[in-house]
């Protein structure tokens, strides 16, 4: 990956979460312009800003292009 940024981090108070709005430009130009992960406030609280786009990133990684049919 070339460059995530993270655009926005929208809390949800009923469900104790918050939503990570994010872009994502791949090296070879494909981008995601509005992607967002669900993670726990506790988890939210405790993260640097480095650390939340980790999290992005290792998502986007393990999950999403776990998901490509062979």
């Amino acid at each position: 990956m070339n460059n995530i940024q993270m655009k926005n981090e929208i809390p949800d108070n009923n469900n104790d979460t918050v939503k990570l709005a994010f872009s994502v430009t791949f090296d070879e130009g494909t981008t995601i312009s509005d992607g967002a992960i669900v993670i726990s406030r506790a988890d939210w609280l405790n993260m640097t800003g480095q650390e939340k786009l980790s999290k992005i990133a290792d998502v986007i990684s393990k999950k999403m292009l776990g998901t490509k049919g062979e």
